[in-house]
């Protein structure tokens, strides 16, 4: 019988700027597919409100599916986190994600 329950919890360590520590899950399927559709830049010559709104929901949805059940908003990550920190950890994650996908259990 093929045993779903048998996998292998695999985390995204995380260090906050505040400090926390936060251990990142895996996403559900839906989670990911929006995380996916909301990181999408259309225009790569100009980021619009829109863009950044967007970047700025799927770091949310990443960051709040963690261990510690830590919250952290919209209005938080816009206060302090910058463009380039957002892209490189949305660029991480995917990477994470494709490698967890890769491995054996």
């Amino acid at each position: 019988m093929y045993d779903m329950t048998k996998f292998k919890k695999r985390y995204f360590n995380m260090k906050l700027k505040n400090g926390q520590i936060i251990d990142i899950e895996p996403p559900k399927m839906k989670i990911l597919k929006k995380i996916a559709n909301l990181s999408e830049v259309k225009d790569n010559d100009e980021l619009s409100e829109g863009d950044i709104t967007n970047l700025i929901e799927a770091v949310v949805l990443a960051f709040n599916k963690n261990k510690q059940n830590y919250k952290i908003t919209a209005d938080k990550v816009e206060e302090e986190y910058n463009i380039l920190e957002i892209v490189s950890f949305l660029d991480a994650y995917f990477e994470w994600v494709n490698s967890i996908q890769n491995e054996k259990n």
